[in-house]
């Protein structure tokens, strides 16, 4: 008789410390999962405002677009300021 409770009792006592465990690796499991959804979250919100700045920064920089004309600059002017003359320029091959 003592050696069936001693089996029921260690096979008791097996079963919760399985089960704790199992429950305490799946919690860990959810929280690793839900951290990594948040941070998922977190990432597509930071495409979607890097999209939004882009999409705004390119509007104000087309509609501030300088148009560069090399025959309406005289180059014999004494007050030519050549710095914003090859600035023009450098910006019109940007674009």
């Amino acid at each position: 008789m003592s050696t069936a409770n001693v089996l029921k009792y260690s096979a008791l006592g097996l079963g919760l410390f399985v089960g704790i465990k199992n429950d305490l690796i799946l919690k860990k499991d959810a929280t690793k999962k839900a951290k990594e959804h948040e941070r998922q979250a977190q990432l597509d919100l930071i495409e979607k405002a890097k999209r939004e700045y882009a999409s705004l920064h390119n509007k104000t920089k087309k509609n501030k677009s300088v148009n560069v004309d090399t025959t309406n600059i005289n180059w014999e002017d004494p007050k030519l300021d050549y710095g914003s003359v090859i600035m023009k320029f450098v910006d019109a091959q940007k674009e």
